[in-house]
């Protein structure tokens, strides 16, 4: 809880900078305040999850919560439209700092019993000997197979949406690609919420692979149809944006459930889940600027097989092969329980 506080503390004073910054170096220092705290307050919030939600009710508070990440994507998205169309687009950063403040008060009220019964510290271990500890769970056991499924889905995504803007551009010469990627991507994530909302109660009675496994088979099918038909009719277009987003629900509707489920030792919960949270931010820094090459090599020649060789990557990370399911708790059948 006191890193959630810390690290909104500092996302928010990192909104400001980017909102009052007069040059792009100092947005771009602005900007790597925001992405540091950013991502120190989600660590510390994936680690309040298997704190305070049962074991019974992994599935349907993973589809809660996924589906509320997706709201308030669809939030964020939809006031930066409003904003730009206002002439006012750098309000936005504001906007998200509000609301960031806003939702931190209920967050730590719902998480009031996190940490009230005192660590106990272990004995001091050589540092080898603590590193292999450390990472040991991304190595053995159903947890490190769910670490590298997100990995592996967090990259076909990063694979995607760095490039869309110039694939609507350059290929499917869509005027003011910049606006129209806002649209579709809004189009996407409406598609996702309620998958994610419904998901997630639903696996808790028929298990968590099948949501992989079908989420899969909508993003890759999604990407294949991009690359085979170059679309540039704006219905197909936005009918393939509801197939990835269904696909995309269906994955982060159970996302939180499956790191839950095989955690290797409760005692150590919060810094596995601080490993299962690198998974979704490591894709982002890595994938972006190797592809940004790889794009620059294949369009100085043909523009539309540079933009091939990035989508074909992600078809095949967004079908890994979950390991058998791993011990759940018996599923809930009638009743009140």
């Amino acid at each position: 809880r006191p890193i959630m506080v810390v690290g909104t503390a500092f996302n928010v004073l990192g909104l400001l900078l980017m909102f009052l910054a007069p040059t792009y170096t100092l947005l771009l220092l602005a900007y790597l305040v925001v992405q540091i705290s950013n991502n120190a307050a989600g660590a510390a919030f994936n680690a309040v999850v298997p704190d305070v939600v049962p074991q019974p009710e992994f599935g349907r508070q993973s589809g809660i919560l996924g589906g509320m990440v997706q709201l308030g994507t669809v939030g964020g998205l939809a006031t930066y439209i409003v904003f730009s169309l206002l002439g006012m687009p750098l309000v936005t950063y504001l906007a998200i700092g509000v609301v960031l403040i806003a939702t931190l008060i209920p967050t730590l009220w719902a998480s009031r019993g996190e940490g009230m019964e005192p660590v106990q510290r272990e004995p001091a271990k050589p540092p080898l000997e603590a590193l292999r500890e450390f990472i040991r769970p991304l190595h053995s056991g159903d947890f490190g197979w769910v670490v590298f499924t997100r990995l592996m889905v967090t990259g076909g995504i990063w694979c995607v949406l760095p490039f869309l803007q110039f694939f609507f551009a350059e290929v499917s010469k869509i005027p003011h690609a910049d606006q129209f990627t806002s649209y579709w991507e809004l189009t996407l994530l409406l598609a996702a919420t309620p998958f994610g909302l419904l998901g997630g109660w639903v696996s808790d009675r028929y298990g968590r692979k099948i949501f992989v496994y079908a989420s899969g088979a909508c993003q890759s099918l999604a990407l294949v149809l991009f690359i085979v038909i170059f679309p540039s009719n704006l219905v197909v277009i936005f009918a393939i944006g509801v197939l990835f987003g269904v696909g995309y629900g269906l994955y982060y509707a159970v996302d939180w459930a499956l790191a839950c489920d095989p955690l290797p030792d409760p005692r150590h919960a919060a810094k596995d889940m601080g490993l299962f949270h690198v998974a979704y931010t490591f894709p982002p820094v890595v994938l972006p600027p190797a592809l940004g090459f790889v794009l620059d090599a294949f369009t100085r020649h043909h523009a539309p097989s540079g933009l091939r060789a990035l989508l074909a990557p992600g078809i095949v990370l967004f079908l890994p092969a979950p390991r058998p399911a791993p011990r759940l708790p018996p599923p809930r059948r009638g009743g009140s329980g």
